[in-house]
């Protein structure tokens, strides 16, 4: 099946496979995720405003993202190529332990820029701590441009990593 719509039935495995890669996140050193973060109200709120995506094989939800207009205010000091207009934000993005390895960020990443594309949407923004060396492998695995560091939070020796995806124009 691939990436869809999320729904109701669908957040019991979210928190799931949140539950199962925050551990994994922790010891490795990042903390951007943790036992209180993200919760089962912040993804109730991403299925209201019809934001959260899972990506399904064979039956089984084996990851998720989030993909909406939500550009956190610290965004406006990196240097983007795109406008917030012409683009979406990426957040929340995980695939169940049992699952990594198998390409499937990758297809979760390809999905959501077909879709966007379609919808005339002309790149991705996004970000993960610094820490989370395994997701900004899987940006730049998937063409994701470095676009500097960014404090998402009052704790200034919280640092993030912003990047930018521009998706190529086909040609008419």
């Amino acid at each position: 099946m691939g990436l869809r719509k999320a729904m109701e039935a669908d957040l019991p495995r979210i928190m799931e496979i949140k539950e199962s890669v925050v551990p994994l996140m922790i010891e490795s050193g990042n903390t951007q995720w943790s036992e209180d973060y993200p919760d089962l109200e912040r993804f109730r709120e991403d299925l209201r405003t019809r934001t959260l995506y899972v990506y399904e094989t064979d039956g089984h939800v084996k990851g998720f993202a989030v993909v909406d207009d939500e550009h956190p205010y610290p965004y406006d000091d990196i240097p983007w190529e795109l406008t917030r207009a012409d683009s979406r934000a990426l957040h929340r993005m995980a695939v169940d332990p049992a699952h990594q390895g198998k390409g499937i960020s990758a297809k979760m990443m390809a999905q959501i820029e077909d879709m966007l594309v379609e919808k005339g949407i002309k790149g991705i923004h996004t970000d993960t701590s610094l820490e989370n060396e395994k997701m900004q492998y899987q940006f730049e695995k998937n063409d994701f441009e470095f676009k500097g560091k960014l404090n998402l939070d009052e704790n200034l020796d919280d640092w993030y990593v912003a990047y930018e995806k521009v998706f190529e124009e086909e040609d008419s």
